[in-house]
């Protein structure tokens, strides 16, 4: 199969409070790929924001988690892969840390998930099964287990992408193993809590909590499909069949005012919004097939002011298109053909979107007609990720280096 996962796909001595800005996790502040902050630059120069700073990294796919000061992420080189933590203002290297062995893929090397940082701990998983947690504050590493190897999970195609999702107490996970297709461990010790889900195989997809009529869930999108359980004992509460070709289901379910849940995937799926409750979701519209209006192959669609914006289609680097669409009904609003490969991040009304050609865009979100307002050339053409929004800071990356750059307004 000619295919590659691309982006699977984000200070000092003590452990400081988050701030306001910060991207803790896959996602950012509210798992939704949006920054709450404002006041960000609506134009920029030719040569696009200044750089603050650019430091070497290494191979991998894993965005940037900005927390306290930090600046921590998962990069590849000399035969290992590395937790890298630096000072998120300076750029310099305040620790880093080993936490497994390189992971080769013929499709792409590195690590894919993007670290989570809660308090004084930052947790990692690994592609090749660890699952880690580490100091914040010197990056010794507090707890590891391997989930592929202690629940006999079976080795992804592309190798291990959902990023942790710390929730209360707990640690929620996919080892995709015999009676253990999802899991929870405590965060402190990574005592098992629970597993459930039966024998499903992992999907590529972070999990992610919400809460329904008061009934908080933690949404797991597996080899299998999309469902939910109880937090703290892993009931299951509802599940919706979702069969993607190659056990492709990638992106994470994006959650839409407080009931509402897109879903989407490639290989000619297609997407669906569902109405949730205690009980089994209600479809309220569905595009399926490769004329659907969003087929987010691995990068997550983001939503704003009744409209979602996303790259579809199918993994090609020239074939994919950035599509608007109207999220209560499903209505296509404009289609940019060919717009090549690429991830959105949102903030401010605007798009930050990192291109596969090494540009990194800035438009509008306008339901009506695709609306650039600037574009710069930043990164090398090796794979960059999901923009990192935090503290006026714009954090991206390569295959080779970690950026960071000034979209203050002025």
């Amino acid at each position: 199969m000619k295919k590659s996962l691309f982006a699977l796909l984000i200070t000092g001595s003590i452990a400081l409070p988050l701030h306001a800005g910060d991207w803790p996790h896959w996602m950012g502040p509210n798992r939704n790929g949006a920054s709450p902050e404002t006041g960000l630059l609506t134009t920029w120069p030719k040569a696009g924001p200044k750089l603050l700073w650019k430091v070497p990294g290494g191979e991998g796919y894993s965005t940037v988690a900005i927390a306290a000061g930090r600046a921590i992420t998962q990069v590849q080189h000399d035969g290992g892969e590395y937790v890298l933590a630096l000072d998120a203002v300076k750029g310099t290297k305040l620790w880093e840390t080993k936490v497994a062995a390189a992971y080769k893929n013929g499709y792409g090397n590195g690590p894919r998930g993007t670290p989570t940082i809660d308090g004084k701990h930052v947790y990692v998983h690994s592609p090749s099964g660890p699952l880690s947690c580490l100091e914040a504050d010197g990056g010794k590493i507090v707890w590891a287990i391997d989930l592929l190897k202690d629940f006999t999970g079976k080795k992804l195609s592309w190798g291990m992408a959902a990023s942790p999702l710390i929730d209360g107490d707990l640690v929620y996970a996919l080892p995709g193993g015999k009676g253990a297709a999802v899991a929870a461990f405590n965060k402190m010790t990574g005592k098992l809590v629970w597993k459930a889900g039966g024998d499903d195989q992992a999907g590529y997809s972070t999990p992610m909590p919400l809460t329904v009529g008061g009934q908080k869930q933690i949404v797991f999108f597996n080899a299998a499909g999309v469902f939910a359980t109880t937090p703290d004992d892993g009931k299951e509460l509802w599940r919706v069949a979702w069969t993607t070709g190659y056990d492709c289901n990638i992106c994470t379910p994006l959650l839409i005012g407080k009931d509402q849940l897109f879903v989407s995937s490639g290989e000619d799926v297609g997407c669906a919004m569902f109405k949730l409750s205690a009980a089994a979701p209600e479809v309220l519209w569905e595009s399926k097939g490769k004329k659907s209006v969003m087929e987010n192959y691995w990068a997550n669609s983001v939503y704003h002011d009744g409209y979602l914006y996303g790259i579809t289609g199918h993994f090609d680097v020239k074939k994919m298109h950035l599509n608007c669409v109207e999220a209560k009904s499903g209505k296509q609003m404009w289609t940019i053909k060919n717009y090549g490969k690429c991830a959105l991040t949102l903030a401010d009304g605007h798009l930050f979107i990192t291109h596969f050609s090494g540009e990194v865009v800035l438009a509008a979100c306008n339901p009506q007609k695709y609306e650039e307002k600037a574009r710069a050339k930043v990164l090398n053409e090796r794979r960059p990720t999901n923009a990192t929004i935090a503290n006026q800071r714009l954090y991206v990356r390569d295959h080779d280096n970690i950026y960071c750059l000034d979209i203050a307004g002025k």
